[in-house]
């Protein structure tokens, strides 16, 4: 149980990383040809090293009279002179300009790499050894100029006990005390003449502390640039970058994606259906009937499963009239309206399909029939409600009372009691009434249109409605009392992450056959003779409304 909130957000992270895949791949991608496509312009640049040893001062050793060892601090010290101004401006007055060198300890040795990058392999290998011997050059002169300096020394104590000996070895007679004086000055001369004997010695030697220990070679291949390499860190770096895009742009981002959202945000509501995208439909302008055009796809299925679910919620047979809506337009609620209604009627169910978006009605090109005569034809008392109820082709079971003419106030229409009186009419006639209404959020035809309705459905659009409007619509219609019965989640994609990630790429082994409908006559749009006759010569026949097949 302890390891259930990090389980979960691990899933939370992988359903968004699959979700916004697209800007992780674009920003690796993106990354990554810029950094192989800058490698690629550049010049090539050869690097060489030559190597250097650092050891003892030779003249340190007749000074101090014992051995001495090199610490890692002398190293440190002569790293930092390889590099130092003096070298530097050497090395520019030999070469005629100034070279591109950098300077490393070699792991844990007393060695020091000397690296110079130039354009040619020859010149790399050049500089490198030119900047070695100068350095060691400048080393050497150094510690000759110490030597010097330490004999120049010597022999003024040496000429200082000259002079003091000179005097007292002059005497013809000397005393017990002065005898003593010129045997002590006589040795202290001794010492300091064996001293300078040794520094005349090790300053012919090579002192200096520090020698080539290996000259640098041509190089055979370019130190930079290095494409692939370039190109292996910039698909590390892309990828994290990619990330931050990935997590930045969900954040951002207040659409619905997952039916886990969509429950959430709604309160609880059960999402009964989750619709996929119709990859075919390009044009959302012009409509579409998959449920006609492909009566075994997978869309067509999931229409079919909403129809399942509403049977199960339903199983009390008090669902006779459903409220199709949105939070806002252009969520597929008119489509799942027409879809519905086909799939409902092939199970032997007599459907009608109000057009009540009073707004911009689209119901009756998704059936194949006009707008008018409809609803507010009868509502005006233009037509009589028989008169202005369509058979749908192809359709057996399923009527279309259209929109009819747009009128000036829709609201007033909709909350009139001859609307009341129509919706149960048409409840008396039909097995299931589908109303399809404006969205909530702009007009409150919806909210209005709800106390008609047995069950209400919002449909939801994938990527497209806000999470604050799928809030917003589900109070507006707790104000109306009327909770929704259930979401569609419409357009699902495969990547839609959460609950709404299905794979809709199976295939059917057995082909949906529906039942053969019951007959139906349409002449006169549906009379109540008909549909008084179409009761009474159907089984099980109550209660009426959504039943389980």
């Amino acid at each position: 149980m302890e390891l259930e909130p990090v389980e979960i957000n691990l899933r939370i992270y992988l359903q968004i990383i699959r979700r916004r895949f697209l800007w992780i791949l674009a920003v690796t991608v993106l990354i990554v040809v810029v950094a192989v496509a800058y490698s690629s312009v550049q010049k090539k640049q050869y690097s060489a090293t030559a190597q250097l040893l650092v050891q003892p001062a030779s003249g340190s050793v007749p000074i101090s009279g014992t051995q001495q060892t090199v610490s890692s601090t002398d190293v440190l010290t002569e790293l930092s002179l390889v590099t130092s101004t003096p070298v530097k401006t050497q090395v520019t007055k030999k070469l005629g300009y100034s070279p591109n060198v950098s300077a490393a300890e070699v792991g844990q040795t007393n060695l020091i790499g000397v690296t110079a990058t130039a354009s040619t392999p020859a010149e790399a290998a050049t500089v490198a050894n030119t900047y070695a011997k100068t350095f060691v050059a400048q080393q050497a002169t150094s510690a000759i100029d110490a030597i010097d300096a330490a004999e120049q020394q010597l022999q003024g104590q040496i000429n200082a006990l000259n002079a003091q000996l000179q005097p007292l070895e002059s005497q013809q007679n000397p005393s017990a005390g002065t005898t003593s004086t010129i045997s002590a000055l006589a040795s202290q001369e001794a010492v300091l003449k064996e001293q300078l004997a040794e520094l005349q010695v090790t300053g012919s030697e090579t002192p200096g502390g520090i020698e080539v220990a290996t000259e640098a070679s041509p190089p055979t291949s370019p130190s930079s640039p290095k494409p692939l390499r370039d190109g292996a860190l910039a698909l590390g770096i892309g990828i994290l970058l990619g990330l931050v895009a990935a997590f930045a742009v969900e954040y951002f981002d207040n659409k619905v994606y997952t039916k886990d959202e969509a429950e959430r945000l709604s309160g609880g509501v059960p999402v009964l259906a989750m619709i996929p995208q119709i990859k075919s439909w390009k044009k959302a302008t012009r409509p579409m009937l998959i449920t006609e055009l492909d009566p075994f796809s997978t869309v067509t299925e999931a229409y079919r499963s909403l129809r399942t679910s509403l049977q199960f919620a339903g199983h009390d047979g008090q669902m006779n009239t459903i409220l199709v809506t949105s939070a806002s337009g252009r969520e597929g609620k008119t489509s799942t309206v027409a879809n519905l209604g086909v799939v409902l009627s092939q199970a032997n169910q007599s459907v009608v399909v109000v057009g009540c978006d009073l707004r911009r009605p689209r119901i009756a090109s998704f059936l194949g029939r006009n707008e008018t005569p409809g609803f507010t034809s009868v509502l005006l008392g233009q037509e009589e409600l028989q008169n202005a109820i369509q058979p749908v082709r192809n359709a057996p079971g399923l009527s279309l009372l259209g929109s009819g003419p747009i009128p000036p106030n829709p609201i007033e229409l909709v909350a009139s009691d001859k609307a009341a009186e129509i919706f149960r009419t048409l409840a008396d006639k039909f097995d299931i009434v589908l109303i399809d209404s404006p969205p909530l959020l702009p007009v409150a035809d919806a909210l209005v249109l709800s106390n008609y309705a047995d069950a209400v459905l919002m449909v939801v659009m994938v990527g497209q409605t806000a999470k604050a409007q799928v809030e917003r619509a589900t109070e507006l219609l707790a104000q109306a009392d009327a909770r929704p019965t259930g979401i569609v989640l419409n357009r699902v994609i495969r990547r839609s992450g959460g609950g709404a990630e299905y794979g809709y790429d199976y295939s059917y082994k057995y082909r949906y056959t529906p039942q053969p409908p019951l007959e139906v006559n349409h002449n006169g749009g549906g009379s109540p003779e008909t549909a008084t006759r179409r009761r009474s010569t159907s089984p099980d026949r109550t209660p009426r409304g959504i039943r389980q097949t």
